[in-house]
C-alpha cells in the first residue's frame, strides 16, 4: 500500500538537490513521534532475510507541475507530490497518524501546509507489468576492480541485472512472509526504445550523506511471479529503497 500526500510549498521553496536524506529524516522522525520503540527498531534494525536486512519502505522523488533546477539547487513553485510505500501496516499507520495530527511536513527549514493525504487505488497485478520510475532503480554488487572487491552499480545493458533485481525481490518476499513465494521466476528489462530516444541518457548520480549512488531512471518491463512484482511495487525495485530509490507506479 502506498499514500500520497499533497504539500502548499506557498511562493516557492528550494532544496538541495540532493534531497533524498532529509526526506529519510522526515520519515523516521514521522515513526518516532508515534511509536519510539518501531521506530528505532527499523533504523536500527529492520525485517531479517536471509543474512540482509530490509526496511520495506521506500519514497518517490519530489515532484511538482513548476520546478527548476539551479547548479546544486532545485526550486518548487507549486504544489508538491510526495509518495510513501511499503506492504508493512504497521509503518504507514504510523508515519500517516504522525502527519495528519501534525498537518505539516517539515523538510529542512520548510514547514509546509498539507493539502490531502489519499490511498493510491492498489493496482491489479498480472504476470507481465510496465512500470515508470518515481525514483531511480539501484541495483549494487560487489566485483573485483584492480584485485580488489569494490562497489558496482549496474547499468541497464548489465548482463547480470535481471537476476539482482530477482534475487532482491525475492529476500525482501521472505523479509514481509516468512517464506520465499511459490513462484519465484522473474525477468526485468528497461525499455530500450526509450533509452535510444534519450540517447542512453537515463543515468541519475545521487549524494546520499556523501556516498555517490548511481541509479537507472526509465520505464522497464517486468514478466514472471505476480508475488514478486507485486514486492517490488510495495517495498521498491532493487536495493536501497529506503533512502528514496526504486519507487515506480504503473
Amino acid at each position: 500500500m502506498r499514500i500520497k500526500i499533497l504539500a502548499d510549498v506557498g511562493d516557492g521553496i528550494s532544496l538541495p538537490i540532493n534531497y533524498n536524506y532529509p526526506l529519510a529524516g522526515v520519515i523516521y522522525r514521522f515513526l518516532a513521534e508515534s511509536d519510539p520503540e518501531y521506530a528505532s527498531f527499523l533504523h536500527e534494525e529492520g525485517y531479517a532475510a536471509a543474512e540482509k536486512r530490509f526496511k520495506l519502505f521506500t519514497f518517490s522523488q519530489l515532484m511538482a507541475e513548476r520546478r527548476r533546477i539551479t547548479g546544486a539547487t532545485i526550486h518548487f513553485g507549486s504544489t508538491l507530490t510526495w509518495y510513501i510505500s511499503s506492504p508493512v501496516e504497521r509503518f504507514l499507520s504510523h508515519f500517516a497518524d504522525t502527519l495528519l495530527t501534525g498537518g505539516r511536513l517539515s523538510i529542512g527549514q520548510h514547514a509546509l501546509q498539507i493539502r490531502d493525504v489519499t490511498v493510491p487505488r492498489i493496482p491489479r497485478f498480472q504476470s507481465e507489468m510496465s512500470f515508470r520510475c518515481l525514483s531511480p532503480i539501484v541495483m549494487s554488487t560487489t566485483r573485483e576492480r584492480n584485485g580488489k572487491q569494490a562497489m558496482h552499480y549496474c547499468l541497464p545493458d548489465d548482463p547480470a541485472l535481471s537476476e539482482l533485481i530477482r534475487q532482491n525481490l525475492i529476500r525482501k518476499h521472505q523479509a514481509i512472509h516468512g517464506r520465499a513465494p511459490h513462484d519465484d521466476t522473474l525477468t526485468f528489462r528497461y525499455d530500450e526504445n526509450y533509452i535510444n530516444r534519450r540517447q542512453g541518457r537515463v543515468t541519475r548520480l545521487v549524494d546520499y550523506k556523501g556516498i555517490k549512488i548511481k541509479g537507472i531512471m526509465c520505464p522497464f518491463h517486468v514478466s514472471g511471479s505476480i508475488a514478486l512484482i507485486q514486492t517490488g511495487y510495495e517495498c521498491g525495485f532493487g536495493d536501497k529503497n529506503s533512502a528514496g530509490f526504486g519507487m515506480v507506479d504503473i
